[in-house]
């Protein structure tokens, strides 16, 4: 096992699709998984407007994402945790940013989860669109 370095965790984060955001509800830790998108400062995600994530998010920020990877027989793995404040978007043009950043990683046209901007923006106490600033991560493999 070694640690992984700078740019092995940034080319993991951008090569896959699934993660999970894990948060804190009245001391106990919550965890969903979700499809994430990412840019050179950020990781974004998001799960259901109003759900138990959001209200967690919107008590308590902090906030880390776990992104794991294996073979089948699990003799070649791989680990990245991000962890920082969670900034919930509110307002349409950082959420259409997002969206668009998760439709190019999935394959799909650009405007393709755009009516999901357009929600948030028509109720953003609702949102957990969130973004996590790429300062504080880290990540284990055994792969050479």
């Amino acid at each position: 096992m070694r640690e992984m370095t700078e740019k092995e965790i940034r080319d993991f984060t951008a090569e896959w699709r699934w993660g999970t955001i894990l948060a804190v509800e009245d001391n106990k830790p919550y965890a969903v998984e979700v499809s994430y998108a990412s840019d050179d400062n950020y990781l974004y995600c998001g799960s259901r407007p109003g759900g138990r994530m959001a209200k967690s998010i919107k008590s308590n920020p902090n906030a880390a994402f776990k992104i794991c990877d294996s073979d089948p027989e699990h003799k070649k793995w791989r680990a990245v945790i991000i962890e920082g404040i969670a900034e919930r978007m509110t307002e349409k043009e950082d959420v259409l940013y997002f969206v668009r950043l998760l439709a190019k990683k999935m394959g799909r046209p650009e405007n393709a989860f755009d009516s999901f901007a357009e929600k948030i923006a028509s109720n953003p106490e609702e949102s957990n669109s969130i973004r996590i600033p790429l300062k504080v991560m880290s990540g284990v493999t055994n792969w050479p």
